[in-house]
């Protein structure tokens, strides 16, 4: 378990703004959460200057995750986000970044941290990066061509796995190298081309969830590789298995409290499919670990 105060919160604002490590006594580095200055004493911790601040600022590492995603953009690098793929063709791509810095723009609320940020393609596309899921929605998306979405609390779960690997501690550099990296904690919600309530989402191309039947002779290993709705309101999850070597795409949907196993057609398919239970409980079960993993997607 990670010991306090987490590696991320040891970060501080130089006074130019930029996220750094740091200095013992220096007086010109500030809180990112709070942006008053901060003392670093022997012990390590960071100390605000004023008793106000001291016992208002609740540091936040979300915030410390924003700032460093803004700021990699500035500097025009590359971030990761899940592709969008559908039959061969790439409809949102794996990076986003930021090629002229005149047009990036970054967002910020009323507390002065960052909450997303747009600027212009090299082909003239508007894009949009927010920083939870709800504020994407609560925005008018006629204003943008893509828009992702990176999750800072889904990315500090993935910051503790690799913190415990990496041998140079370094925070901020580990933190931007899983920006940089794939990851679960990023998505598409909007891209040209999109169907309004087809694709919801599209989760890791290496999530796989294996199923071994009780017979212990046939084993069916499941991708969950999207998520659609109808027009009935009800969530359908496209799946691909691999069974016996072979590669198959079926649907599963709830409709009416009853679970329903279909072919990339939509069409059902029949209980007397030879291999019928152990598609079906692979199918059910890869679902329902997906979403425990990724309640933020659905």
């Amino acid at each position: 378990m990670m010991k306090e105060p987490h590696p991320l919160l040891q970060l501080v604002l130089n006074d130019s703004g930029r996220l750094t490590m740091p200095v013992y006594y220096r007086d010109q580095q500030y809180c990112p959460t709070c942006l008053t200055k901060v003392l670093k004493s022997e012990d390590g911790s960071l100390a605000h200057l004023g008793e106000i601040n001291q016992n208002t600022c609740r540091p936040s590492i979300s915030v410390v995750v924003t700032k460093a995603i803004i700021e990699m953009l500035c500097d025009g690098e590359k971030i990761f986000v899940n592709p969008i793929r559908y039959r061969g063709r790439v409809l949102a791509p794996s990076v986003i970044f930021s090629s002229d810095t005149h047009t990036f723009k970054p967002f910020i609320n009323t507390d002065y941290q960052p909450v997303g940020a747009n600027w212009k393609s090299e082909k003239g596309y508007k894009l949009g990066l927010f920083y939870l899921k709800d504020r994407a929605n609560s925005i008018n998306k006629e204003e943008f061509d893509f828009i992702a979405v990176i999750d800072p609390k889904a990315m500090q779960k993935e910051f503790i796995s690799a913190w415990s690997e990496v041998d140079e501690k370094n925070p901020l550099e580990t933190l931007k190298q899983i920006l940089r990296s794939k990851n679960n904690s990023s998505l598409w919600v909007k891209w040209p081309g999109k169907i309004e309530h087809a694709q919801k989402g599209n989760c890791n191309e290496n999530y796989w969830f294996d199923y071994q039947s009780d017979n212990q002779e046939v084993n069916c290993t499941v991708s969950v590789v999207g998520i659609e709705g109808n027009s009935s309101g009800e969530t359908i999850y496209r799946l691909q298995t691999l069974l016996k070597r072979k590669l198959n795409e079926y649907q599963l949907v709830r409709s009416l409290g009853t679970i329903m196993l279909l072919d990339n057609t939509g069409n059902m398919i029949p209980s007397n499919h030879p291999y019928f239970e152990v598609i079906s409980k692979a199918c059910i079960n890869g679902v329902r670990d997906f979403v425990r993993q990724n309640p933020w997607v659905v």
